[in-house]
C-alpha cells in the first residue's frame, strides 16, 4: 500500500510556471504544485494569478485536486500508477543468500525483496555492506554501511 500523504489547502499567488507545474507563493512559503498535463488542459494559469489549491501534499509537491480562481473551482483527476507490489516475479531468496556467501559475506537478517532485486545486509571480516543482489544472484551493488545505519537497525541490534 502506498504511503498516505495529507491533504492540504493553500491560497497564494502564482510566481513561476513550468509546463503543468507552478510555484504558489503563500503566507507559509513557496509550494511547488502539479496540475498534471490533463489539468493544464482544463485551466490556463498566468503569472500573478491568485488561486486556492487543494490536494495531496507529497514530499516534493502538492498534487492539485481542486483549483479555485475568481470563484470558479476546477476538479483535476490524477491517474495513479498501478503498483503491483503483490505481483513480483517469482524469486528464490536462497539464490541471493548463496551469492552473498560465495562473495565471502555472512548474511545478517533476512533478504529484503524489491521488485527487481533483493537487498541484503552482509558482513565480511569487520566490515558491513548493503548488497543489492539481482534475482539471478548477480551482485549489482555493494556499499559499505556503519554499525548504526538506521535502515538496518533490526539486523544490527546486538552487534558489537
Amino acid at each position: 500500500m502506498p504511503p498516505h500523504h495529507p491533504s492540504k489547502t493553500v491560497t497564494g499567488k502564482v510566481t513561476h510556471l513550468f509546463g503543468h507545474r507552478f510555484v504558489l507563493k503563500t503566507a507559509q512559503g513557496d509550494i511547488l504544485a502539479d496540475l498534471t498535463p490533463h489539468g493544464l488542459d482544463q485551466i490556463s494559469l498566468r503569472l500573478k494569478d491568485e488561486v486556492t489549491i487543494e490536494g495531496e501534499m507529497k514530499p516534493s509537491e502538492l498534487k492539485v485536486e481542486k483549483l479555485t480562481r475568481d470563484g470558479v473551482t476546477i476538479r483535476i483527476e490524477h491517474h495513479h500508477p498501478h503498483h503491483h507490489h503483490d505481483h513480483h516475479p517469482p524469486a528464490d531468496p536462497a539464490i541471493v543468500v548463496a551469492a552473498a556467501k560465495d562473495a565471502g559475506f555472512e548474511v545478517l537478517g533476512t533478504p529484503r525483496r524489491k521488485p527487481k532485486n533483493f537487498e541484503v545486509l552482509g558482513k565480511r571480516k569487520r566490515s558491513l555492506s548493503e548488497l543489492h543482489i539481482e534475482l539471478d544472484g548477480h551482485i549489482r551493488k555493494s556499499k559499505p554501511i556503519e554499525k548504526d545505519d538506521h535502515k538496518w537497525v533490526d539486523e544490527l541490534r546486538g552487534m558489537n
